[in-house]
């Protein structure tokens, strides 16, 4: 095992590859008697189509999540649910657009709950019969995502501003997508997919990690799983120009909801961190557009706006800036947000400042090991890997570079989501 520290708070993590290619991530601590054990794989929703050898796949929207719920069959693993409720742990999953974790929390016999987990991944039993008993229940969770008035908002949003872009389809998929599903579509995903070298185990907490260490490599050795090729994801080209400009939805709501969105190359900005762009863009919005910021408070006295926030997401080759607002005259935020994002400024005082709380939001993540899994499984899935020089790499973000970055943002390609009464 090779030993990294994250630099600043000097957090020790042991990392290895096994001989199968299934990477594993260790951190012990003494700050906490509980655990946190996660398995998961390299694939999510992103995925839409890939090729195998000479086989290209094209892939039913939601099998990603439906795929989770398979794996992860407690109801149907009666022996396995029964002895985990024993040890007073808690079992999940969750399904992104870049992966799927599966994950178990406790405080009792850590070993024995790593090998339920474990069990739980590479035991799994889909067939005809299993799977058309799940679509009733992926159909109520589908239509409590729609009944989500924010979620529901988003996927929208991002189906117009893509042409072809995995954003069009939610995680979750549609009805219609799950209805379409089977066992052979499912199976083909977990033997494509669901391989050691595409795979990696999370372990936090209070634990000796040669004993952890030892007990996975065991259990591999049984297995006897090897490396297989990770098959090629296809995309298709995507269109610069949005799908569709504006779109009114109705809904029982007492105040209007408005999603502003703006779609830019992301090459514009000749960034090569994924990760700092998205930082730096972060910081620029936090500056403008936060509870704290000039405009919010400027809207708020005018009786514009009930709340309002922001975010940045980067698709592939594209960034999407977006503001969201709950306001009382929709039409009257739309006409001034077109003018006044195109006035966004930054100073370097407060450019400093939201760095300070990136740093200390960095350090505070490390008190709570459900935080640490989560980032390093999102690190390694959105980004591929683990910085552990993040901290230093903050503390150098630079405000000439903030403004470099706020110069190249490109305002006219645009997408508006709005509810109407």
């Amino acid at each position: 095992m090779k030993e990294c520290s994250f630099e600043k708070v000097d957090e020790k993590v042991y990392v290895e590859t096994l001989s199968n290619g299934i990477d594993v991530y260790l951190y012990p601590t003494n700050k906490t008697k509980n655990f946190y054990i996660s398995i998961s794989v390299k694939y999510g929703a992103r995925i839409n189509k890939y090729k195998v050898g000479n086989e290209i796949v094209n892939v039913i929207p939601g099998s990603a999540h439906f795929l989770e719920h398979k794996v992860m069959a407690l109801s149907e693993n009666i022996s396995v649910s029964k002895r985990i409720n024993e040890l007073g742990s808690l079992a999940n999953a969750w399904t992104n657009y870049y992966g799927t974790n599966y994950n178990i929390f406790g405080s009792i016999n850590l070993i024995e709950n790593l090998k339920l987990l474990l069990d739980i991944f590479y035991n799994t039993d889909i067939n005809e019969k299993n799977v058309l008993e799940e679509k009733g229940i992926i159909g109520e969770e589908i239509d409590m995502y729609k009944d989500d008035i924010n979620s529901f908002m988003y996927n929208s949003l991002f189906n117009n501003l893509f042409n072809s872009s995995y954003v069009k389809s939610s995680v979750v998929g549609e009805r219609s997508d799950i209805e379409k599903i089977t066992a052979k579509s499912l199976n083909k995903i977990y033997d494509d997919y669901y391989v050691p070298n595409n795979t990696f185990i999370i372990v936090t907490g209070n634990f000796d990690p040669e004993e952890v260490s030892n007990i996975i490599h065991e259990y591999m050795d049984r297995l006897k799983l090897k490396k297989k090729n990770i098959p090629a994801r296809i995309t298709d080209k995507e269109n610069e120009n949005v799908n569709v400009a504006y779109e009114e939805i109705k809904k029982d709501s007492e105040n209007i909801r408005v999603k502003y969105a703006i779609k830019m190359k992301k090459n514009r900005f000749n960034f090569k961190s994924d990760v700092f762009l998205r930082y730096y863009i972060s910081i620029i919005l936090s500056c403008n557009f936060s509870s704290s910021s000039s405009l919010y408070e400027k809207y708020k006295n005018e009786g514009l706006i009930i709340s309002m926030s922001s975010g940045v997401n980067i698709i592939d080759d594209y960034v999407v800036i977006i503001v969201s607002a709950t306001c009382n005259d929709g039409n009257k935020f739309i006409e001034r947000i077109k003018e006044d994002i195109k006035k966004i400024s930054l100073n370097k005082i407060e450019f400093e400042r939201k760095k300070k709380l990136f740093l200390k939001s960095y350090i505070l993540d490390f008190d709570n090991i459900e935080d640490i899994e989560y980032n390093i499984c999102e690190s390694i899935l959105i980004d591929g890997k683990v910085d552990f020089n993040e901290y230093s790499q903050i503390k150098n973000m630079n405000y000439k570079t903030a403004l470099s970055i706020l110069k190249s943002i490109k305002y006219d390609n645009t997408s508006i989501i709005r509810t109407i009464k």
